[in-house]
């Protein structure tokens, strides 16, 4: 059964241009470096519209096999020791680009996966 991590915020005052450039720098540096992530199954990007005062929030979603599988990789990337530290080097969340008082992360597991319509 599936798990699903996300992770929510909203863009700092003024960063809308910074935020996307370390986004968009963020996803190439993981796709090079995919060896360093076998536990995600899929990660994805969206951003929240038509929702009052949450909107403009954006949201990565991390998809894993199975809770053990987050747990794997969490404790392996833990201190953000060796190839993990030049992963930190390109994280958003280190840039100064997220609003971190707003932050949500949530988990979600899949339900009914056979009645969902693809």
């Amino acid at each position: 059964m599936a798990i699903f991590e996300t992770e929510s915020w909203f863009v700092a005052e003024g960063k809308d241009k910074e935020h996307d450039i370390e986004m968009r720098r963020w996803f190439k540096w993981v796709s090079e470096h995919r060896d360093l992530f076998p536990e995600w199954k899929s990660v994805r990007y969206f951003e929240k519209h038509a929702a009052g005062d949450d909107s403009g929030r954006r949201m990565l979603m991390w998809e894993y096999e199975s809770f053990t599988d987050y747990e794997n990789y969490k404790t392996r990337r833990k201190d953000y020791e060796g190839p993990y530290k030049e992963y930190k080097e390109n994280d958003p969340y280190y840039k100064g680009v997220f609003i971190h008082s707003r932050m949500r992360v949530e988990f979600w597991k899949d339900l009914e996966r056979e009645l969902w319509i693809e």
